[in-house]
């Protein structure tokens, strides 16, 4: 049986970083959700890494968040976000509501 996603996927495209200690590489973000992304990167990662992402979601909304690999196929991963201030946290749920409003009225 397959699990249903519990929120909506938006397709992004947004360069960024990828940091794990001292190493720092960078990434794309290719899609997400209000509780994580797809992101393609360089940086060796496992299931149950820890990582730090930083990225600009609009300008002047920089996002920074530590995310953890749940899915891993290189040079792509499936992280889910472990910690986020709410500030950015609201700034990535008022950025996907806006999207699904205007995919909904067909702008």
């Amino acid at each position: 049986m397959t699990q249903k996603r519990e929120f909506f996927r938006v397709a992004i495209e947004r360069n960024g970083q990828i940091s794990r200690g001292a190493e720092v590489v960078p990434c794309e973000v290719l899609d997400l959700t209000e509780k994580g992304f797809q992101i393609r990167t360089d940086i060796a990662g496992a299931i149950g890494d820890r990582l730090e992402l930083d990225f600009q979601l609009t300008k002047g909304a920089p996002i920074h968040c530590t995310v953890e690999i749940t899915y891993a196929a290189a040079p792509q991963f499936g992280a889910r976000i472990t910690s986020i201030s709410p500030a950015h946290q609201h700034c990535l749920s008022q950025f996907i509501e806006q999207l699904n409003v205007l995919n909904l009225t067909g702008f």
